[in-house]
């Protein structure tokens, strides 16, 4: 028997400088397709100038992709970085152009189109930065808001990954939710027979290795660790800083004479330098904890994600999600309290002065641990953000 598929056709604009991520995008889609394709005849098609344009003539080189692909996708799908792209005859560049032709059939008619915008945050090498391009990137960064749309922000491919498999899944979700809102075919996003027993449909063997439970245990055992870790890290910045205000304390109220003064000075501040390196010490174990904690629950969730077409209408696993969730948001709350501490605490020791070599050795040292905890902390909570945003989306519907 015939079956049928809904294609949700993705149009990918970016500037030339997001190659490799447009490249990885390819991948996640293949990863999605697996799941949706089989479970609910949901699959993404990527509309792109490198596989969907071919030579010819036109305006400008950009009005030539503009006619060839026209405006017949589902998903908006633009990327920027350093960069805004070269200019066109009718707009600043031809991503930006891509985006106003997308914008404006969104604003026809908001079911048409879903915009997804991302800009990548990795810090630039001097070589390749262009005041001009980044000054019109910003702008545009800038006008997003003033015209209703909401952006993320991802600093590695990992958490690109990441967020495209959460927010493609919700994108899922919601067209599987109009199409059984409203069925008539001439509302549905692209449908096409797929005969059964194809070789695409063949090709779409789902692992079996671990369950929409497993997953499910996982990140809530997952959660909880990195919880944990977390407490850990905050019992120890706290006798830190304690240690730091008293040695601060014994610096203010030092009562010899001016040639004594300065041993005294210089004891108390190695001692301090001490308890610096100590915590460095210990916490770089934790942190390794931490890090492989997060990521581990981050990617069970994913996993989870994808499975939610076979599993996640059943009453009692939609309660395990909620229960999840609920993880989720409890360790977001815990990570924001103690980023909001450690970057006080870093605060307090980037200002203190060059006292001694070995003190000098302790504070680079633990600046250097602080901003790498700051960044796990960082990445955590905006994507355990997404998580929730995402997670009491599919729950309430």
């Amino acid at each position: 028997m015939p079956k049928i598929i809904t294609v949700l056709r993705i149009f990918v604009a970016s500037p030339s400088d997001l190659d490799e991520e447009r490249k990885l995008l390819e991948g996640v889609i293949e990863e999605l397709n697996l799941i949706w394709l089989q479970q609910k005849g949901i699959s993404f098609e990527l509309i792109k100038w490198e596989t969907h344009s071919y030579p010819s003539a036109g305006t400008d080189p950009q009005d030539v992709i503009n006619n060839q692909l026209s405006a017949d996708y589902d998903i908006f799908l633009g990327m920027f970085w350093s960069r805004i792209g070269k200019p066109t005859q009718r707009s600043k560049s031809g991503t930006l152009e891509e985006f106003d032709i997308a914008y404006r059939k969104w604003k026809c008619d908001p079911l048409s189109t879903r915009l997804m915008i991302y800009f990548k945050t990795t810090p630039i090498s001097p070589d390749d930065i262009d005041p001009d391009q980044l000054k019109q990137l910003k702008e545009f960064r800038n006008s997003l808001s003033e015209k209703g749309v909401l952006y993320k922000k991802f600093t590695s491919n990992v958490e690109f990954s990441r967020l495209l498999r959460i927010h493609l899944s919700k994108q899922a979700q919601d067209f599987i939710k109009t199409i059984e809102n409203v069925n008539k075919p001439e509302n549905n996003p692209t449908a096409i027979p797929l005969s059964s027993g194809t070789h695409l449909e063949k090709s779409m063997k789902i692992s079996e290795d671990e369950g929409f439970l497993d997953l499910i245990e996982t990140t809530v055992i997952s959660f909880q660790k990195t919880s944990e870790v977390t407490k850990h890290i905050m019992d120890a910045l706290k006798i830190l800083t304690d240690g730091t205000k008293q040695s601060t304390i014994e610096i203010q109220s030092i009562n010899v004479d001016e040639k004594s003064k300065l041993a005294v000075y210089k004891s108390i501040s190695n001692k301090q330098a001490d308890n610096m390196a100590d915590f460095v010490s210990r916490m770089r174990p934790e942190i390794l904890i931490l890090d492989g904690s997060l990521t581990k629950a981050l990617d069970a969730y994913e996993r989870i994600l994808s499975l939610l077409p076979d599993f996640g209408s059943d009453s009692d696993n939609h309660s395990q999600l909620e229960n999840a969730l609920s993880s989720s948001t409890q360790l977001k709350d815990v990570m924001i309290l103690s980023k909001n501490s450690i970057e006080r605490f870093r605060t307090s020791i980037a200002v203190l002065p060059r006292i001694t070599t070995q003190f000098n050795h302790a504070k680079r040292d633990l600046l250097s641990l602080l901003d790498m905890l700051l960044t796990i902390y960082t990445r955590g909570i905006n994507m355990l953000g997404e998580i929730e945003t995402t997670g009491k989306s599919i729950l309430d519907s």
